[in-house]
């Protein structure tokens, strides 16, 4: 008998924060051995990566087929076009529902609370399964990405909601009452796969690309340039510190910057008139997003909100101390006090403080950061993390995993 698989939802493949985390998860549920099956509701440049990995039914295929011109002309004459196209899509839809049928669902694992559209009209006829809600989102995210009735009709579905941190955990149980026993906090990061790649990644990769001085101290920022991301205050620190640190080489470089977001042209435009364009540098959204972080020499999350970004589990794992502010995700709930600085909640002078000093002081960046290194690997033990996900299945989906995972 065919057993049973677990249906991973996934809104999007970009290469951000919780779409890279999912990656690393299927990989290493896919080790163990476990049934799955991937919806994906829209592209991005990380489906081939997912291809590797898990099979996938794609939702965003769910393309008009258009009349031909002539037959289009007539249809409009007699107002049945929209008819035609409403039926199209619900026989396309009916495909995508009977090809998910034949995968024998026993589970449904959501991603994000921005497939809660997508669980709440496209996925009814799996509403009697068990739900496990992967949630990466605090409040300016959850206005962003979902609509409230959704929302709460996806937590009233629930059975046992994971959230990347503290700060995430207690949002949903204290703004939506969600019952707190069944609350889980995890995160992943893959260390062995990341330590793999760094044998592999483009050293002075700044200074190849951007000719920026080989003795240049590097104050990094990544991630899809956005304002929840706070790209301008990294720029406003930035303007602090490198006149306070001058003529010291100094630059911040911000991975993830691209045209192609809104505010780009923004946040360009500061650099440009603040006379910074030699000293910060915008690198666009790349898949060498590592090998530029392995450069940097302190990590900046200046995000007015972020859950609990991988970024920075990299940048400790790379031993690179990290700033941020507190009150602004779960980063603090790892940095504390011995792996990088917190300061106050926006507090631009306290942000410039702390980087000045790690600046001008090699040997407490050398130290915080083997700090955040030790940190990572005892609390996000690779192994322990897939296994408390894997326990977590087990409760709604028994399944039977490789050997060598039950020893």
């Amino acid at each position: 008998m065919e057993p049973k698989k677990i249906l991973f939802v996934s809104h999007d493949a970009n290469r951000a924060g919780s779409q890279l985390l999912l990656l690393q998860l299927l990989r290493l549920l896919k080790e163990r051995g476990v049934p799955m099956h991937l919806l994906l509701c829209s592209g991005g440049e990380l489906e081939s990566e997912f291809e590797k990995v898990i099979t996938i039914t794609r939702l965003y295929q769910s393309n008009k087929v258009a009349p031909t011109p002539f037959t289009g002309k007539v249809l409009k004459k007699v107002n049945l076009h929209k008819i035609f196209e409403e039926r199209n899509v619900q026989r396309v839809n009916d495909r995508i529902v009977s090809e998910l049928e034949q995968q024998n669902i026993g589970l449904v694992f959501v991603n994000s609370i921005a497939n809660s559209g997508v669980y709440h009209d496209f996925l009814k006829f799996l509403h009697h399964l068990p739900l496990v809600l992967f949630v990466h989102e605090l409040a300016m995210s959850v206005k962003i990405y979902s609509h409230e009735k959704h929302l709460n009709f996806l937590l009233k579905k629930t059975d046992h909601l994971i959230a990347v941190s503290h700060a995430v955990a207690n949002y949903y149980v204290k703004k939506y009452d969600f019952p707190e026993k069944h609350v889980s906090t995890f995160t992943l990061i893959d260390h062995e796969h990341i330590d793999q790649q760094l044998r592999h990644i483009q050293r002075n990769i700044l200074e190849k690309t951007y000719k920026i001085p080989e003795d240049a101290i590097v104050i990094g920022g990544c991630g899809n340039a956005e304002w929840r991301k706070g790209n301008d205050i990294f720029n406003w620190i930035a303007k602090r510190v490198i006149h306070k640190t001058q003529p010291l080489p100094v630059y911040f470089v911000w991975v993830g910057a691209g045209p192609q977001h809104e505010i780009y042209e923004l946040i360009e435009s500061d650099i440009r008139l603040m006379g910074l364009s030699d000293k910060i540098i915008l690198v666009p959204p790349t898949p060498f997003a590592l090998d530029y972080i392995n450069r940097f020499d302190v990590l900046l999350l200046s995000s007015r909100e972020d859950p609990y970004p991988l970024v920075v589990l990299e940048a400790a794992l790379l031993a690179i101390p990290v700033v941020c502010f507190e009150d602004a995700g779960g980063a603090p709930e790892l940095i504390e006090s011995d792996a990088g600085f917190v300061v106050p909640y926006m507090d631009i002078s306290a942000a410039s403080d702390a980087i000045i000093q790690l600046v001008l002081d090699q040997s407490l960046r050398e130290t915080l950061g083997q700090q955040g290194r030790r940190k990572v690997l005892e609390r996000h033990n690779t192994e322990k993390s897939v296994g408390s996900i894997e326990a977590i299945i087990q409760k709604y989906l028994p399944l039977r995993v490789s050997e060598k995972h039950n020893q």
